[in-house]
């Protein structure tokens, strides 16, 4: 099977428990390069932009601006174009959030 990449509300800090969606930087079928910045995400410290750690075709966007969701929620999924949609909603179906060791950015 094809790499699916999640894209996940990560942990900005030990206090983090949740963020805010600020809006999507890229839209839906564009192909992602590491380091690029994907999403803005609002805490109640700071706002940052999520960047990409994997390349790939952003395929789906979950999360909507203004939408407030707890760390380690599905936001998006990045896949290649061979990746079927069946395949994709079969990962979103079997995902499990990353534990809090995975999360060490």
């Amino acid at each position: 099977m094809s790499k699916i990449t999640p894209i996940i509300m990560p942990k900005w800090g030990l206090t983090m428990e949740e963020g805010t969606v600020g809006a999507w930087l890229v839209e839906v079928g564009t192909q992602i390069e590491v380091g690029m910045p994907i999403l803005d995400v609002e805490t109640e410290k700071l706002t940052n932009a999520v960047e990409a750690t994997d390349a790939g075709l952003l395929r789906r966007q979950f999360a909507q601006a203004g939408e407030t969701l707890p760390v380690k929620s599905l936001l998006g999924i990045m896949a290649d174009e061979s990746v079927s949609d069946a395949e994709i909603e079969q990962f979103i179906a079997d995902w499990v959030p990353p534990s809090a060791d995975e999360l060490d950015d």
